[in-house]
């Protein structure tokens, strides 16, 4: 199952990479770093829906899909940094995958890569959750 998940979420990104005309000919961008603190209500609120032990129901995986994307948009307003679209396309990406995980699947793919997208676009910092153990209490 997991494997299967796996190759889900590669064969997603390939599609979305292909599809949005992302082109591998050219240099890689250099990476821009944002503050976190600017965009802190969105990562709280995106560690918050990933790690929590509560179900993860259709609710839950509407709103995290739906947090993603808005995150995704807001990166890029103003800017026409290839770095910033790149990172904003695996968002949608991962926002994706999030819809269309089911409940009784491991969520550790979405929050692995949730992790490494959070570290490359974001300076880090102590209050970003690492698991469920990191959430303060709602």
């Amino acid at each position: 199952m997991q494997f299967t998940l796996r190759a889900l979420a590669v064969a997603v990104a390939l599609v979305v990479m292909f599809g949005c005309g992302v082109d591998l000919s050219k240099p890689l961008p250099e990476p821009v770093t944002l503050n976190a603190d600017d965009y802190r209500p969105e990562i709280t609120d995106i560690d918050r829906l990933l790690f929590s032990l509560k179900p993860y129901d259709d609710a839950r995986r509407t709103q995290l899909a739906a947090t993603l994307e808005g995150l995704a948009s807001r990166i890029t307003v103003g800017s026409e940094s290839r770095f910033l679209k790149m990172e904003a396309s695996e968002i949608r990406t991962l926002a994706s995958l999030a819809k269309h995980t089911s409940a009784s699947a491991p969520r550790d793919h979405l929050e692995e890569n949730w992790m490494r997208i959070r570290n490359n676009l974001f300076e880090d910092r102590s209050w970003m959750a690492r698991s469920a153990a990191d959430l303060q209490p709602e």
